[in-house]
């Protein structure tokens, strides 16, 4: 094996509670009166997204919030929302051990179904994005599971040279495994089937 291919959200990083005040935060600093119902919907949307689509824009997924939600946010509101989950981080000197560790056996990439200069910003904050040799949005890519999705990175490996780690089954299990490659499905599901982690750090151990 030669390369790992990570997702991002609840992979590398858990996704928090507290990462949907981000959303509140931007809402409210432009001043949009919506209450706390509208503004789950608009979470929701935003994290049904992927289900929906092949690719991502920030002109597509806004319309389909503002569609799905019946209101007009702007693209300012895009913008800003982009930006703040960037610092949507938190301290983890066992995450940087562990990658700082593969790094050294490995080529290490990120395939996420979200914006890329979101996601740059996150793991720079959290000390690890120097480790990754390519860090790759959906904005730049097909969104998981499109067939193509790893495809950027299957240009220059064998699929059975790289393996995906990713909490999203049927995007980072399901699908590399159909195409060739291995998988390990990070869940706290049990499994006799497909090899599985709880823990991010278990790959020091396995890998």
């Amino acid at each position: 094996m030669r390369a790992i291919i990570f997702d991002v959200d609840n992979t590398l990083i858990d996704w928090k509670d507290e990462f949907v005040f981000a959303l509140k935060s931007v809402i409210e600093d432009m001043s949009y009166s919506f209450d706390e119902e509208l503004i789950k919907k608009i979470d929701i949307m935003i994290d049904n997204y992927d289900k929906k689509s092949i690719t991502l824009s920030k002109e597509s997924l806004l319309n389909y919030v503002n569609t799905n939600c019946d209101i007009n946010l702007s693209i300012d509101f895009m913008n800003r929302l982009i930006f703040a989950q960037g610092n949507c981080v938190y301290e983890d000197k066992e995450l940087i051990e562990t990658i700082t560790y593969l790094s050294k056996k490995y080529d290490l990439y990120v395939i996420t179904n979200w914006f890329t200069e979101t996601q740059v910003k996150r793991l720079e904050n959290m000390g690890i994005a120097k480790y990754f040799k390519k860090i790759i949005g959906a904005d730049i890519n097909y969104l998981k599971p499109d067939i193509r999705s790893f495809d950027i990175i299957l240009n220059d490996y064998k699929p059975e040279e790289c393996i995906s780690v990713g909490d999203t089954f049927k995007n980072d299990v399901e699908l590399p495994l159909n195409l060739g490659m291995n998988a390990i499905w990070k869940t706290n599901k049990l499994s006799n089937e497909y090899k599985t982690i709880k823990t991010i750090y278990e790959l020091k151990k396995i890998l």
